[in-house]
């Protein structure tokens, strides 16, 4: 995202909430969603216009600073928008950290551990491939027959218009 993109909407949405605008007018007007008119109010109160010319970014958190917003809300109940805002961090990725957590324990809070649970590509059989490298040929040679095709298609209404324009009616074959 550029630096500037969104600053001036941001100024314009905490302006209009100085002036008393809820959250939902900003939602409907400035077509932002609650937790980005949440978040943005956050950095404004603490560090105020300028604090909104910053780009937003998503830094990689330590394994115990995730390890404490999973706790946290497994303890108090929050909600994964007032755990965003405040790990600093969007919904989806407390969710995933959240699930992470509940499927491997604390390891599965670990980028490198996580990484490791993906599945790798799937290797293809040689009856596979053989099957794929023929589709693949197959497909190419019905490309080639298609712009052939619409070649000869090309050529044989050139030539009845060239008929029309003299005066003499196309062949039927």
């Amino acid at each position: 995202m550029k630096k500037n993109e969104n600053y001036l909407k941001y100024v314009q949405a905490m302006r209009l909430m100085n002036e008393g605008k809820s959250i939902t007018f900003l939602e409907k007007n400035l077509k932002m969603s609650r937790f980005t008119v949440k978040q943005i109010r956050k950095r404004y109160l603490s560090g105020g216009e300028l604090a909104l010319l910053q780009p937003e970014y998503s830094p990689h958190h330590s394994v115990s600073h995730k390890l404490k917003a999973v706790q946290d809300i497994e303890k108090n109940k929050l909600s994964l928008s007032e755990a965003g805002l405040r790990y600093d961090s969007s919904p989806r990725t407390i969710a995933s950290w959240l699930k992470a957590y509940r499927e491997k324990g604390e390891a599965g809070l670990n980028r490198k551990n996580r990484a490791e649970g993906m599945q790798k590509k799937r290797l293809r059989t040689v009856a596979e491939m053989d099957e794929l490298e023929m589709l693949r040929k197959r497909n190419e040679y019905l490309e080639a027959e298609n712009a052939l095709l619409k070649k000869v298609k090309a050529l044989v209404e050139e030539r009845e218009a060239r008929l029309r324009a003299i005066g003499r009616k196309p062949s039927k074959n």
